[in-house]
């Protein structure tokens, strides 16, 4: 079997360990993992483009009120179903994950980080087994193709 065809086996056992321990962190809920993440990546977005400080900084409370994102667009943007993603959206804002401004605006809180620092981990353990494993199936991709370089036995 060639390294491209161990992507995939490879993929789905890290992409499984991956989810299981998400679910595991998260109250055994992926709809809080895909809506925490869209808190999170929509404030992270805007925040990149107004170059504003990260949340929990001095500098920050003047500037959060025009980052976030609220309730309505979480669950138009995940396609959960509005109330769904309200309730869980209540369950994350409990555990002190997620902030809610007096506009709406959603943030993540530096709890959060410290918090899921377990699930941080096991996201970037899937990264480096997806990128690890791209790499060689790249590098025996190029070796077939190149009959003058040596062969590893």
């Amino acid at each position: 079997m060639s390294s491209q065809a161990d992507i995939i086996p490879a993929h789905v056992r890290a992409f499984s360990q991956l989810l299981i321990t998400l679910r595991a962190e998260l109250s055994n809920d992926l709809d809080l993992v895909l809506i925490l993440a869209v808190i999170s990546e929509r404030y992270y977005a805007r925040a990149a483009q107004a170059d504003c400080p990260p949340p929990g900084t001095s500098d920050a409370a003047s500037t959060n009120r025009a980052l976030g994102i609220n309730t309505l667009s979480v669950a138009l943007y995940a396609a959960i179903p509005r109330e769904t993603a309200r309730r869980k959206i209540g369950t994350l804002v409990d555990k002190g994950w997620v902030k809610c401004d007096a506009r709406g605006n959603l943030s993540p809180t530096e709890q959060a980080a410290g918090d899921l620092a377990k699930a941080t981990a096991a996201t970037l353990s899937y990264l480096d087994v997806i990128t690890q494993t791209d790499q060689n199936a790249t590098n025996t991709d190029q070796n077939d193709q190149n009959p003058m370089m040596p062969r590893g036995e």
